[in-house]
């Protein structure tokens, strides 16, 4: 045994040892490897080699020593577990021997996590499951866990859509209390006191044919100086509060996630769908926007009140595009056929409006998953974008932008959807890029929105240069909720803030009880920061459970497909190969370029791959033929023809 000076100075021993590292705390960080980072507190990462990785999950809390080589980059080792969030798995059962184990396909973890015998339940191999964490994997590597659910196999129809909810997270059940506040709602009377009557103004919506929950209905008159645009925005707000269950529900979830399958709705569907929707023909509350427009596209006058309305007309996108654009009057009903005439010259008036004084988005083809009795695709429709999209479009826009020169002139009130331009560590590459490919640019000081604008236009403008224009586009910042009146450089706009979609997305509901506290002189406590960054995140997570699901269905579709040949696009390029557009469909999948002997030079800058042979760069044309189609690394995998 140890006498009490040797366990004294192997204390003290310990002490040196701990006094001569560097310690910090932070989250970690999975990526698609066995490796992964800690983020720190102080914004730094550190690397977390496969062995380490092994023993946390990815949002555990920890403590780390880290050391510091001769390049700068850091090196994380485990010390502590602080906390972890990670308590349940969803994955896949995999027998390998006498081994059992939950196959785990989750954001920023793919492991596998044995299953012990008592814990399997009736569990069969290549079941899916939703399991829990019994043993964390910190002190040695080796975590288990123990089945809550058999969710089903693969051929159980909706178990992609299924699995996906469970593995984002996504809420999609109502709790109690919920419940009895969307009953209570169902059952009230529609409140009119302090509401405008606007029944008599014959609103129409427009939208695809399958929507429900419509936030949107337009009216427009012709006037000596242009137009009176009236758009009349769906109002959820009318009888949920913030602070009320379904208000918070609304906060947590962020916004409905439009799933292939199924929508995981951010209000009760009853409530999207019914009671707040513009259904056609039926009263219902809404936030009014008076518009006075020139007629060269400027706003010259803007105002919002609460009002009762009643759409006379639920329109699809391709019965108006039949109607504007083929002259087709059998298309729509006679009694709207003026008010769409009228609205597609204001639209277009604002579109070339836009076109000298803001900027437009790159006009993209939409591409729509038809799915089959088993939930998987049938087929897929390439939707163009069309005139009665624009209309709408023009509408939206300029709603949302007047919303925000509100929010402006009221600062800490509603939440602005704003856009920074470049990322800017990319700031350097891309004045080199300008200076040596485009002088005449080179001056231009693109991190003003001025400056951001005038380039983009000037080199969408010019052929060679909108071709770096589309490498320039992949250093852009993500967009970003603030309650600071920040520009959105992505559209040219001074401020602007989304109203328009209330049903569907948290920062439109909440902006509806910001306006309404501005017009009635109110006091509104605004989200905090950590609010936004919930609510950004949550926003994150459901655009990336749409794209997870539509990606392994469009796996599924593409499966008996190897072989087959398709024209497409190069939309990135790295410097192993390129990926490909297909042009029919929208699918995505990855060409690998030459080997080691083809000296293949790849330019990150300008985003290009090539030798003294062929060269690779974006938005070129190409003919591609399906190799492989990867489940287990979620890849599509073409080569040329």
């Amino acid at each position: 045994m140890l006498d009490a000076n040797a366990l004294s100075q192997l204390s003290q021993l310990k002490q040196d040892i701990r006094a001569d590292k560097n310690f910090a705390e932070g989250n970690v960080r999975g990526t698609m490897g066995r490796f992964g980072f800690v983020v720190m507190d102080d914004g730094r990462e550190a690397f977390l080699p496969p062995d380490e990785m092994s023993r946390v999950f990815p949002g555990d809390r920890v403590e780390i020593s880290y050391e510091e080589d001769d390049k700068g980059k850091l090196t994380a080792t485990l010390e502590k577990l602080i906390n972890s969030e990670t308590k349940d798995l969803i994955g896949q059962y995999v027998v390998r021997g006498k081994g059992h184990f939950i196959a785990t396909d989750m954001p920023q973890l793919n492991r596998w996590i044995f299953l012990p015998p008592k814990a399997r339940g009736n569990a069969k191999a290549d079941d899916y499951l939703h399991c829990r964490i019994s043993r964390h994997p910190f002190e040695d590597g080796k975590g288990q866990a123990k089945l809550v659910k058999v969710l089903g196999q693969a051929d159980t129809v909706g178990i992609e859509h299924q699995v996906t909810v469970l593995k984002h997270q996504l809420e999609n059940s109502w709790s109690d209390k919920q419940e009895q506040q969307t009953k209570a709602l169902l059952e009230e009377t529609l409140a009119t006191e302090g509401r405008r009557d606007a029944t008599d103004i014959p609103f129409v919506t427009i939208d695809s044919a399958t929507t429900k929950d419509m936030d949107d209905g337009l009216f427009i008159t012709a006037t000596d100086s242009g137009w009176t645009l009236q758009v009349a925005i769906a109002d959820p707000s009318s009888g949920i509060n913030l602070d009320s269950a379904l208000g918070k529900a609304a906060l947590s979830r962020g916004n409905t996630a439009y799933l292939p399958g199924g929508a995981v709705t951010m209000l009760p569907d009853t409530l999207s769908n019914t009671t707040y929707s513009l259904v056609e023909g039926e009263t219902r509350p809404a936030w009014l926007f008076d518009i006075q427009i020139n007629k060269d596209g400027t706003v010259a006058q803007f105002d919002y009140e609460p009002a009762i309305i009643q759409s006379r007309h639920k329109l699809t996108y391709t019965q108006v595009a039949e109607f504007l654009e083929q002259d087709n009057k059998e298309a729509v009903p006679a009694d709207c056929q003026e008010l769409l005439s009228t609205l597609t010259a204001c639209a277009e008036a604002r579109t070339e409006f836009r076109r000298n004084n803001m900027l437009l988005m790159e006009e993209r083809d939409d591409y729509e998953l038809k799915l089959n009795d088993k939930k998987h695709i049938d087929h897929i429709e390439r939707q163009q974008r069309n005139k009665a999209q624009q209309v709408v479009e023009e509408a939206m826009l300029v709603t949302n932008a007047c919303a925000g020169e509100t929010f402006a002139k009221h600062p800490n009130t509603g939440i602005f959807s704003a856009h920074q331009g470049f990322r800017e560590e990319k700031h350097e590459d891309i004045k080199k890029v300008l200076q040596e490919d485009f002088p005449e640019l080179a001056e231009i000081d693109f991190t003003s929105a001025e400056g951001y604008k005038q380039l983009i236009n000037t080199m969408h403008s010019n052929p060679e240069a909108a071709k770096q224009l589309s490498a320039f586009r992949l250093m852009l910042r993500p967009g970003e909720l603030t309650l600071d009146a920040r520009p959105h450089m992505g559209l040219g706009m001074e401020y602007y803030a989304t109203v328009t979609s209330p049903i569907r997305r948290y920062n439109d509901f909440y902006n509806h009880i910001a306006l309404a506290a501005i017009r009635d002189e109110k006091k509104l406590n605004a989200p905090s920061e950590e609010d936004l960054q919930n609510l950004q995140a949550q926003i994150g997570k459901t655009r990336q459970s749409a794209r997870d699901l539509e990606n392994w269905l469009i796996r599924l579709y593409m499966e008996p497909k190897v072989g087959e040949s398709f024209e497409g696009r190069i939309i990135r390029v790295n410097n192993q190969g390129v990926t490909v557009k297909l042009l029919d469909s929208g699918i995505t999948g990855f060409v690998k370029v030459g080997s080691k002997e083809d000296s293949y030079k790849f330019d990150a800058l300008r985003m290009t791959l090539g030798n003294d042979d062929n060269k690779y760069e974006l938005d070129q044309d190409v003919s591609v033929k399906l190799s492989n189609v990867n489940h287990d690394r979620k890849q599509i995998n073409f080569e040329f023809v």
